[in-house]
């Protein structure tokens, strides 16, 4: 069973979402316990994380840092110079390309990267701090494109430190009754309760989108494929910019450009379906979970040209 979940996993992780879609009154029950689905999910993937791992990306933060750099203020404003140039001020897909591109990093970034061949220590790195600015960026950004979002500080901080702590201290507590070694020869089981556990949190991170979906769907429609193609484009552009960067770095840097934490936004801008904004932002939390599936062919061959080289 774990190795047939293991081979289907992206496309299991994309049924998953679209499940949470079709069946709204179940997102939404299941919204509260999104931030425990978090926590076991981030665990799970930190026990196939080497500590030395962890030890590489903090003694060289370089490409770390730049990352960061590139996700915080590089990606959004590329995107409001390139979009801004063919998009009227007041555009709803203006705001929303701006605001998804300003968002954080999605905190199982980590999860998605062991699944596509990316650098999982150096994403989960990248994550804290991306999401601990985002309570001050993503306001300061909202209000330049002249719209209105409110995180509160407050709250953030203390999921997010719930989450990270409990996580690590998890996945610490696992490891020291476990040991590594016992670790390193259960990871396919890891890695099958990794999918399993993405696609149980699509659920509640698909609250309130079906019901956008059910109210618009035409306008719904051609809204994924906006946010399918402006994540495409900036996973290429991600790519391209850090490509010097060993293989695991520049797909990490890719991976990161294009996938952010809609939760976040979302829960900022208020219910999906009362604004184009909103819609489009929900749009984009479901290409969240369809997008690995279709960038995995793309992730194996570059890798596989890159060590051939």
């Amino acid at each position: 069973m774990g190795d047939w979940i293991r081979r289907h996993g992206l496309k299991l992780i994309a049924v998953g979402a679209l499940a949470g879609v079709a069946l709204p009154e179940v997102a939404e029950a299941t919204r509260p316990s999104l931030v425990l689905m978090s926590i076991a999910l981030m665990l799970c993937g930190l026990l196939r994380i080497e500590p030395a791992a962890f030890g590489q990306v903090l003694r060289r933060p370089t490409l770390a840092l730049l990352i960061l750099a590139w996700v915080t203020l590089g990606v959004p404003l590329l995107v409001w110079l390139v979009l801004g140039a063919v998009l009227s001020p007041d555009s709803a897909f203006l705001s929303a390309a701006v605001l998804m591109s300003a968002a954080p990093s999605v905190m199982s970034a980590a999860t998605f990267a062991l699944l596509l061949g990316a650098d999982a220590a150096l994403l989960t790195v990248v994550a804290i701090p991306s999401n601990a600015l985002a309570p001050l960026w993503l306001p300061l950004v909202a209000g330049l494109m002249g719209v209105g979002a409110q995180v509160d500080p407050g709250a953030m901080a203390i999921r997010l430190g719930i989450m990270v702590g409990g996580s690590f201290a998890g996945a610490w507590l696992v490891a020291s009754v476990v040991g590594r070694p016992a670790l390193r020869q259960a990871a396919p089981t890891i890695d099958a309760w990794l999918v399993v556990l993405i696609t149980i949190s699509a659920f509640p991170c698909m609250a309130g989108v079906g019901e956008a979906l059910a109210a618009r769907p035409l306008q719904f429609l051609g809204m994924i494929g906006f946010a399918l193609v402006l994540n495409l484009v900036l996973q290429a552009i991600g790519w391209l910019v850090f490509r010097a960067a060993p293989i695991e770095g520049a797909l990490s840097a890719a991976l990161v450009s294009g996938s952010r934490n809609m939760v976040l936004l979302l829960a900022a801008l208020g219910t999906p379906g009362d604004s184009d904004l909103g819609l489009i932002v929900a749009a984009a939390q479901l290409t969240l979970f369809i997008m690995p599936m279709l960038v995995a062919p793309a992730y194996r061959a570059l890798a596989r040209r890159r060590r051939m080289r």
